[in-house]
């Protein structure tokens, strides 16, 4: 009975930990939308607004489109390509 207790004080310690991994993600997430050049005000906010409801799977979509943006920025301008 003792290992029990044991055992359900890490999986409580593993699931707050993954809880505020998400926390902390959502949170850069959410300032890295707002400092994108990318987006008008609106869409900013209607994808804050996804980060926050649909946690994993509209942080997920919003991150994608955030690195589609980086790779963009990173390509060296039309006129220097070859």
């Amino acid at each position: 009975m003792v290992r029990f207790a044991r055992a359900m004080g890490i999986f409580e310690f593993a699931i707050g930990l993954v809880i505020v991994c998400m926390v902390v993600f959502q949170l850069w997430l959410t300032v890295r939308v707002f400092r994108s050049n990318m987006f008008e005000r609106r869409q900013k906010w209607l994808q804050a607004q996804l980060i926050w409801l649909i946690p994993i799977i509209g942080a997920g979509l919003v991150y994608s489109v955030l690195q589609e943006e980086g790779a963009a920025d990173r390509r060296p301008p039309p006129h220097l390509r070859s």
